[in-house]
């Protein structure tokens, strides 16, 4: 049977807020361990009193030390920007779709940049401004929304960090922090691109590097 100890610092360990509250001091111990305590009663499939949770986070708290919560050395290898980009959606039809071949033979051919995001209703083109022309020519229908003035921050994730739970999390809690408007994301293995305004690139940079750049 799983220890209460063992419980709670699990259930810490993959809930990225929980953590860096616990690090950091900013939680009530005795209210934060009445919200967790069916989760810790789930894994150790017993009844639990929320004193015994309670004194498992205390300890827990002692353990981390302050900082550790949004201390994550390692986490990406680089990071680049694209500057000049804007978003454009487009709804997913029958006509859209037949055209975004066309489209990404034309960009390609003038080693242009174009990401393609397709939802059930909609499709998202990351583009850069000067194609949105050529966007226009081939989609031959209005966009449903468009926006200018974006940059992408490409980060490559190290791969100690592919199989670790809120990894994502933690690379858009400093820029949610700073009132920092994310209007894209898109993801591969290693790779995790969030597009934001440009005018806020130095902003995001900057809370990167101070909240995960340490070593």
């Amino acid at each position: 049977m799983k220890k209460i100890s063992d419980a709670v610092a699990e259930i810490i360990d993959v809930n990225p807020d929980f953590r860096t509250g616990l690090a950091e001091g900013l939680m009530n111990l005795s209210q934060l361990a009445r919200h967790i305590l069916p989760l810790v009663e789930a894994r150790t499939a017993k009844t639990v009193r929320p004193s015994a949770v309670a004194m498992a986070l205390s300890r827990l708290q002692k353990e981390l030390g302050r900082g550790e919560g949004m201390g994550f050395p390692g986490m990406a290898e680089r990071v680049t920007v694209q500057r000049g980009l804007a978003v454009l959606t487009y709804p997913n039809t029958v006509e859209c779709q037949a055209a975004l071949p066309q489209l990404q033979e034309r960009v390609r051919q003038r080693d242009g940049f174009l990401t393609v995001t397709e939802g059930m209703r909609e499709i998202t083109l990351l583009v850069e401004e000067d194609h949105l022309q050529i966007v226009g020519s081939v989609m031959q229908v209005a966009p449903l929304g468009e926006v200018r003035g974006i940059a992408g921050l490409s980060i490559s994730l190290t791969r100690d960090n592919l199989r670790t739970p809120g990894v994502l999390y933690r690379l858009l809690q400093p820029l949610a922090l700073q009132g920092i408007n994310v209007a894209e994301v898109a993801s591969t293995t290693r790779e995790f691109h969030v597009y934001i305004r440009e005018r806020d690139v130095m902003l995001a940079l900057d809370s990167l590097f101070a909240a995960y750049g340490r070593r």
